[in-house]
């Protein structure tokens, strides 16, 4: 009898017109053993649901579902074994309510398992009326599950490989297929959109065909070099497209092997990167060269300078810089205007390039400042005839606007062949050596002299002993009150740094220059920063909570890598502190378009939940776009503004506008150098936010913060001389 159903269910397969042999055998098997329901179902990782491949009748294919296997008697066979229930299915299962809405009685299951002999799939009879076949049932499901596991493993290489091919053809990379001998044998839909050939155009060519013949014949050999030894080879070049157009495109070749290890296809993936070299050009443009003038900028400037000093020979005046500042051109910008001061500089810069050599190179390292490195100088005559030649062409006038302005040079020029300085001190040295040459006239030249070296030497001995200072702790700290207005209490304080240098205190005015022109503002600031953490977190301790310390950066510490922009949060981390417990203290300088990662830093800042303060308004680079830009919280007013503000009712005008123009902008007002109760009364008659300075309280030491908050009183101020 179990013989002929297997024929039959056999038959069924074979003479079937379905390609869905799951559905098919479900079928056959239902009719063999006379059940209600045959199903085959998928379980899951974690085998807590099935769901069904296959659900049918005798005569019929259901829908598929899903349900759970907990108190079910497919949880059973999910763990491997064999379940049978000839009858009382539902009395041993009560809830297992799909038996219950099936009607179900009897239940036959058993196990697909995988290599690991683990329940990967369940095949199920069910009946609604007690079963009289029991063992032929369960022996006719033992007898097919090795073939339905045949099935199911077949389909799910089938719906890799589906998975697989509709990944290739829907990659945006173009993937590219060769066989050993390198002939092309496949492309998908990227190969064909990036490069305009279709599978026919190329079949059975080498990759070859897409070469713009670009790269030398080594770049081949080394690549097929690599493809044989390492099995891969990864680069940049330039291929065409089949309307003859070349394209950059980064490509990648992996060889696969057969069983024998032989080469049996090449696979290449590449996609076209000429949108990305546009915008990385763009990119390089932006960040190495003048905008205005097109010359280079700065940073450019002074990489190349760094390179140009390791790489010098002995010979003498192998190098030369020279350092340049237009004379008069603050004048010609507030009588001209500044559009017409930006066409002064283009024609400068044109002006420049037209007297130098092909290897010397031209940058715009300031505001009206210049530089040119000078390279492959034979004598110091040679420098001195470039000198001549640059002060005769521009003792001729420029044309702006149909109006001749005269705008002469005044040049400094250090000569160099091997030199220990950094580029930032050779520029520092040439940039001395100008303004020496503008103290005697204008429109004149002068070299770095040995006077300038004295005062350097000085210089570095400061620098010693504050590097020194710095590395072992030796500056402190002393902290500003900044009270609120509105609140009528100090929670703020600005902390400012102080250096005793033996029995002489330095201004900060003298050791922080100092410090950002030997690169020493970098640790100078961590000292500042975890010193104002150290004792913020011991006054937390005593309980005086809402204390924000308002710390100043300067915008030479701001990284030049974003990858850099969570040290300032780590040093506040480190002390227990939150964010919110910092005011960082920045001047207009950070706001300058050059300073690329300013905004990100700030915004990882505010993000976090510190708070952003922009020291010396209006001294340096404002601009209310810049502002605008850039995230601030507060806006410090210069004490220059506050000082005759009293009597001078320009002063006054400026502050009220100041004032007005910050809150507009959603941000609140600090008013530096406040000396006098007049100050106070007006800043508050102005709507200012907050007031520092002498006349509510000298900056004093971290010990006597918890006494002067304990004991202010906007109403008893004790009015302090600012000597």
């Amino acid at each position: 009898m179990v013989e002929e159903k297997v024929k039959s269910i056999i038959s069924n397969l074979s003479n079937s017109s379905s390609t869905n042999y799951i559905e098919v055998i479900c079928l056959s098997l239902a009719q063999a053993i006379k059940a209600d329901y045959v199903f085959i179902a998928k379980l899951d990782k974690y085998h807590t649901e099935a769901t069904t491949l296959s659900l049918v009748t005798q005569t019929q294919v259901l829908d598929n579902f899903t349900y759970a296997l907990k108190s079910t008697p497919c949880e059973v066979v999910g763990t491997g074994q064999v379940c049978s229930y000839p009858k009382d299915i539902q009395q041993a299962y009560p809830d297992d309510k799909l038996l219950a809405d099936m009607q179900v009685e009897g239940y036959v299951g058993i196990p697909l398992v995988d290599h690991d002999n683990r329940a990967h799939a369940i095949l199920v009879a069910l009946y609604c009326s007690p079963i009289t076949n029991k063992q032929e049932a369960t022996s006719l499901f033992l007898l097919f599950s090795g073939l339905i596991n045949k099935e199911l493993e077949k389909q799910q290489v089938l719906n890799e490989l589906r998975t697989r091919n509709e990944i290739i053809e829907k990659s945006k990379e173009a993937i590219l297929i060769c066989d050993k001998d390198n002939k092309i044998i496949s492309v998908n839909r990227a190969f064909t959109h990036i490069t305009g050939y279709n599978f026919s155009d190329v079949r059975g060519k080498n990759p070859s065909v897409l070469s713009a013949k670009r790269e030398h014949i080594s770049f081949y050999q080394k690549m097929w070099a690599d493809l044989h030894t390492k099995g891969s080879w990864t680069g940049e070049l330039v291929n065409r497209k089949k309307n003859g157009k070349s394209f950059p495109e980064w490509l990648s070749i992996n060889t696969i092997r057969d069983e024998d290890q032989n080469i049996s296809h090449y696979v290449a993936f590449f996609f076209d990167i000429s949108k990305r070299k546009a915008a990385e050009e763009k990119i390089y443009r932006q960040a190495n060269f003048d905008l205005l003038t097109g010359v280079a900028n700065r940073f450019y400037f002074m990489d190349k300078l760094t390179t140009t000093i390791h790489a010098k020979s002995v010979a003498q005046f192998q190098s030369a810089l020279l350092f340049m500042d237009l004379d008069l051109f603050q004048e010609i910008n507030d009588v001209y205007g500044h559009d017409a001061g930006d066409e002064l500089l283009k024609k400068v810069a044109e002006r420049l390039n037209d007297l130098l050599e092909e290897n010397d190179l031209l940058a715009r390292v300031s505001g009206d400042g210049f530089a040119i490195l000078v390279n492959a100088v034979i004598s110091e005559d040679a420098v001195n005839d470039l000198i001549t030649r640059i002060l005769i062409s521009f003792s001729k006038p420029f044309y702006i606007n149909d109006v001749m302005l005269n705008c002469t040079l005044s040049i400094g020029v250090v000569p160099f062949s091997t030199d220990e300085d950094s580029a930032g001190t050779v520029l520092k040295k040439a940039e001395r050596a100008m303004y020496h040459a503008k103290s005697l006239g204008r429109s004149s030249y002068s070299y770095y002299t040995q006077e300038l070296d004295n005062a350097i030497r000085y210089q570095l001995k400061m620098k010693a002993d504050l590097a020194y200072a710095i590395k072992h702790r030796q500056l402190s700290l002393a902290f500003q009150p900044i009270v609120s207005l509105a609140e009528n209490k100090v929670t703020k304080f600005e902390a400012l740094v102080r250096w005793q240098h033996g029995e002489q205190w330095i201004s900060p005015a003298e050791f922080i220059p100092l410090a950002e022109q030997f690169s020493l503002i970098k640790p100078l600031g961590e000292f500042v920063l975890s010193e104002a953490c150290r004792q913020l977190k011991k006054l937390k301790a005593k309980g005086y909570q809402d204390i924000v310390f308002n710390v100043n950066r300067s915008v030479n510490e701001i990284p030049l890598s974003a990858n850099e922009n969570d040290e300032w949060l780590l040093m506040i981390d480190m002390y227990g502190l939150s964010p919110a417990d910092i005011c960082f203290e920045l001047t207009e300088s950070a706001l300058a378009p050059d300073k690329r990662n300013s905004e990100v830093l700030f915004n990882n800042l505010r993000a976090a939940g510190a708070t952003i303060a922009l020291d010396d308004f209006g001294t340096g680079y404002s601009s209310l776009a810049y502002i605008r830009r850039i995230p601030l919280d507060y806006i410090k007013i210069d004490r220059s503004f506050i000082t005759d503000m009293s009597e001078n009712p320009d002063d006054k005008i400026l502050v009220s506008t100041i004032i007005a123009m910050t809150k507009s902008l959603g941000k609140k007002v600090v008013a530096e150098g406040v000396e006098t109760i007049e100050q106070v009364e007006q800043l508050q008659q102005l709507g200012c936010d907050y007031i520092q300075g002498f006349y509510y309280s000298k900056p004093i030491a971290a010990s006597d913060i918890p006494a002067f908050i304990d004991n202010f009183s906007m109403l008893n101020v004790p009015c302090v001389s600012a000597e």
